[in-house]
C-alpha cells in the first residue's frame, strides 16, 4: 500500500500538465471506464464542490447508486472518491493506483499527473462498482481538466471569478471560456454565472446547440439563509426548503444543483421525488464550508480563498452575527490575490492572526502580515505554527473565523479529529 502512495506523491500534488491526450490514452488502455456509467460534470470558481455534494446527496437519497469524485481532499486522499457518501477504502485505492501506474507505463509517454492518476482510479472504481451515476467535480478550469473526457448528462458551471489566473487567463472572459469547455454538443447545461462570464458561456453553448438554464432567468431562489428558502424552476416550485449547508451564498449553489436535477428529469427521465430532494438537501456531506466549530462565541471554519469567496463569507457572517467583529486566522498560498481577499474581510474584522500552511506554495506569515497591515489599520499578529494559533483562538473566546486556504481548513479539520 505504501508503494502506491509513494508513487502518487512523487508525481507532485500541484504539477499541472495541460492537455487531454494522456488521460484519454490511459483510459483507453484501461477499457474506457468513464463510458460505463452516466456522468454529471460540475465546474465553476466557487461553489462547485457544494453543488456537486448536493447533487450527489439527492441522487443517493433518491435510490441511485452514486459515485462522487471531488478535490482537493482536506485530510486523506480517499475523501476524493466516494460511493453513496462512503469513502473508498485506502487499500482499494492503493491497488487502483498501482494498476493505473502499470497501465500508464505501457500506454503513455512520460508520467501522468497526480490528478490524472486519481481521476483514472475513480473512473475504474465507479465502473467496477457499477454505479448508476457519477458526479465529477472539475479540478481546475475545464478545457484541459482530466474529468473533461466524458459526455455528461448535464454540464454545471456554478459561477466565475478570478482564480488560478496563471493557468486560466487574467480576465473573466478568458476564465469563463476555459470553464465553458465542459459543455458538450447538444448536452444541456446549467449555470449561475453573470455578466461577461454568462455572455461567454451562453455564446459557447449556443454554438454547440446546447440548451442552457441560467440562474435568475430560467430558475431562481428567494431567502436569507439555508434554513428556509424557496426555489422556482421548470419542474419544481418549492417553498420552505432547508439544508445543512450554512451561509446565504449556498442558496445559489443549491439552486444550481436543483436545476441540474431538473435537467435529469426533463432530458433523461431520471425522476427525483420532492420528498427525496428535501431529505437529500438536509444530508449533504461537505465539511469546511461555513462550518460552526463553536456556537458561543462563534468560531467558524471556512474554505474561502479568493475575493469572491471572501465576499460570500462576509455576507453570510453579517447575516448570522450582525453585531460581531471577528478575529480572522488566515493562511494563504502565494499565488492568490491576497490584498483583494483581505479587503473583502476588513469590514467585519477586529483583528488578524496570520499563520503559515503546510505547502511549498504558501506565502510566509511575515509577508502576508505586511500586506494586511497596509490595508487594515487594526491589530495584525503572526504565529507561524497553525496549531498554536488555533489553540490561542480557542483560549481567547472571542468571535473568530478561520479562512484563506483549503490547506488551512484541512489542517484544522485534522486537529479536530486528533
Amino acid at each position: 500500500m505504501d508503494n502506491a502512495y509513494l508513487y502518487l506523491n512523487s508525481l507532485g500534488l500541484h504539477k499541472i500538465k495541460p492537455g487531454l491526450g494522456r488521460i484519454k490514452k490511459l483510459l483507453e488502455s484501461l477499457g474506457n471506464p468513464q463510458d460505463k456509467a452516466a456522468g454529471i460534470i460540475v465546474g465553476g470558481t466557487n461553489g462547485k464542490g457544494s453543488a456537486a455534494a448536493a447533487i450527489s446527496a439527492v441522487l443517493k437519497t433518491g435510490g441511485w447508486k452514486t459515485g462522487a469524485y471531488t478535490s482537493p481532499h482536506l485530510i486523506k486522499v480517499t475523501e476524493r472518491i466516494k460511493i453513496n457518501g462512503i469513502e473508498i477504502d485506502g487499500s482499494d485505492l492503493a491497488e487502483l493506483i498501482l494498476r493505473v501506474k502499470k497501465t500508464a507505463e505501457k500506454s503513455i509517454d512520460g508520467s501522468p499527473s497526480y490528478f490524472e492518476v486519481l481521476t483514472a482510479a475513480a473512473f475504474v472504481y465507479f465502473a467496477e462498482s457499477r454505479v448508476d451515476i457519477s458526479v465529477l467535480e472539475v479540478g481546475m478550469g475545464g478545457r484541459w481538466d482530466a474529468t473533461n473526457v466524458i459526455t455528461p448528462l448535464v454540464s454545471v458551471i456554478t459561477n466565475i471569478s478570478k482564480d488560478h489566473t496563471e493557468y486560466l487567463g487574467t480576465t473573466i472572459g478568458e476564465i469563463a471560456s476555459e470553464k465553458a469547455r465542459t459543455i458538450k454538443r447538444g448536452v444541456p447545461a446549467v449555470t449561475g454565472a453573470r455578466g461577461r462570464a454568462l455572455g461567454v458561456i451562453g455564446e459557447y453553448a449556443a454554438r454547440l446547440k446546447s440548451p442552457i438554464k441560467v440562474y435568475g432567468r430560467d430558475f431562481s431562489s428567494r431567502g436569507e439563509n439555508t434554513d428556509d428558502f424557496d426555489y422556482t424552476g421548470s419542474v419544481w416550485e418549492l417553498r420552505g426548503l432547508s439544508s445543512n449547508l450554512k451561509g446565504s451564498y449556498q442558496i445559489e449553489n443549491l439552486s444550481v444543483a436543483i436545476a441540474a436535477l431538473e435537467v435529469l428529469s426533463e432530458y433523461h427521465g431520471i425522476e427525483i421525488g420532492e420528498k427525496d430532494l428535501r431529505r437529500g438537501l438536509l444530508g449533504i456531506d461537505w465539511r469546511g464550508r461555513l462550518e460552526i466549530l463553536r456556537k458561543n462565541p462563534p468560531l467558524i471554519l471556512d474554505s474561502a480563498h479568493n475575493p469572491g469567496g471572501a465576499r460570500a463569507l462576509v455576507k453570510s457572517l453579517r447575516q448570522m452575527y450582525p453585531s460581531h467583529k471577528f478575529t480572522f486566522l488566515i493562511g494563504m498560498l502565494g499565488d492568490k490575490e491576497h490584498s483583494r481577499f483581505i479587503r473583502e474581510l476588513t469590514p467585519i474584522a477586529g483583528k488578524f492572526v496570520v499563520t503559515e500552511i503546510d505547502s511549498e506554495r504558501a506565502i510566509s506569515a511575515e509577508a502576508l502580515a505586511k500586506k494586511i497591515s497596509r490595508i487594515f489599520p487594526g491589530v495584525v499578529m503572526t504565529e507561524k505554527d497553525y496549531r498554536k494559533a488555533y489553540g490561542e483562538l480557542l483560549n481567547e473566546r472571542k468571535p473568530a473565523c478561520i479562512a484563506g486556504s483549503l490547506y488551512l481548513t484541512g489542517a484544522v479539520e485534522g486537529l479536530l479529529r486528533s
